[in-house]
């Protein structure tokens, strides 16, 4: 299944004018790789300010940093997804993956090592921390092979015509199998790529052939909504009200700062669809379905409604039928 017509885009916007930490980026690359990424810089642990760095922090200089090496990293090495014929050669790919980041974030602590200014998080505290969500998708026959690959707590999704599904598992000390239960009790992160020392990179691979989009959001996207179904209604909502993929992308974007208290990057890359019209009619139907059966009846919910709803929506939230195989690496 190959890229739509719908261009791969990101929208961002920063919670502080100008002090903004998370970053990402959208390609497409040789043989037909797409890939969106999104980082998070993490404040709290990254606080240190850095007089070369016009007084940046840590976690901005993290996020950034991270990206673009990501970004470097399939620009040299596109073709290789390509061509990869086994589980092992796959693994080393993403082996690759997570030496350029890792690789990146020491070098910019070697070369900052000396700054001064003030620390904050004690001895808690990374040098250049942020989190990681990447997905790649490439055509592969009648499929289309993505690749998801995280640290931290921003996701990977992918929403089809029977819901938003969460591919990733947060990087979190408590309620990261709960996407519900998250959103009122935040889990300390437990994970995240930084210049000091190892991190888990995990990894998940699926293959789909029914039309989708693929989506990768920092916590400020979806942390900030009453319940996980709002954040599949949001997207679906603002893409029925749209004329354009310009339009979608505005509103998307104004909808989400209306609401977020945080940073905020979300990536979205569409695959099996003719034009914008076909995205449309294509969810038009699950947008009616989750208006009705979810936002309209969590309206004046109490708590406990509220988490009987979840547990209706969490059946396809957390179980899909993919073809999937997951690892991790160290």
């Amino acid at each position: 299944m190959n890229l739509s017509t719908i261009k791969p885009f990101f929208i961002h916007a920063e919670a502080v004018p100008d002090c903004g930490e998370d970053s990402g980026f959208v390609g497409c690359y040789e043989n037909g790789l797409v890939v969106t990424g999104v980082f998070d810089g993490c404040g709290g642990i990254g606080g240190k300010r850095y007089p070369e760095v016009n007084g940046r922090t840590g976690a901005y200089i993290g996020s950034q940093t991270a990206a673009f090496a990501a970004d470097a990293f399939f620009k040299r090495h596109g073709e290789k997804f390509k061509n990869v014929k086994n589980q092992k050669e796959q693994l080393q790919l993403f082996q690759q993956i997570q030496e350029c980041i890792s690789g990146k974030l020491a070098n910019v602590k070697k070369k900052l090592m000396s700054s001064g200014g003030v620390q904050v998080g004690g001895s808690l505290s990374k040098s250049f921390p942020t989190t990681v969500s990447i997905i790649t998708a490439i055509g592969a026959g009648n499929f289309t092979l993505c690749n998801y690959l995280w640290a931290g707590d921003s996701r990977g999704y992918i929403l089809d015509d029977k819901g938003l599904y969460q591919v990733t598992a947060d990087d979190i000390d408590a309620n990261a199998d709960d996407a519900f239960l998250n959103l009122r009790e935040d889990g300390v992160l437990t994970n995240v790529a930084n210049g000091d020392r190892s991190f888990t990179l995990h990894n998940e691979t699926l293959a789909f052939s029914r039309p989708s989009m693929l989506i990768n959001a920092t916590d400020g996207c979806f942390a900030y909504f009453l319940t996980p179904m709002d954040f599949e209604n949001v997207i679906l909502q603002t893409l029925e009200e749209s004329s354009s993929p310009a339009q979608w992308q505005a509103r998307l974007r104004d909808r989400i700062k209306a609401v977020t208290g945080d940073d905020f990057t979300l990536a979205i890359s569409c695959f099996g669809f003719d034009d914008f019209d076909d995205m449309k009619k294509y969810y038009n139907m699950r947008q009616i379905y989750v208006q009705k059966n979810y936002i309209e009846r969590r309206n004046g919910a109490d708590e406990e409604q509220l988490k009987q709803l979840w547990e209706s929506y969490k059946t396809s939230y957390y179980a899909r039928d993919y073809i999937r195989k997951s690892g991790e690496l160290k």
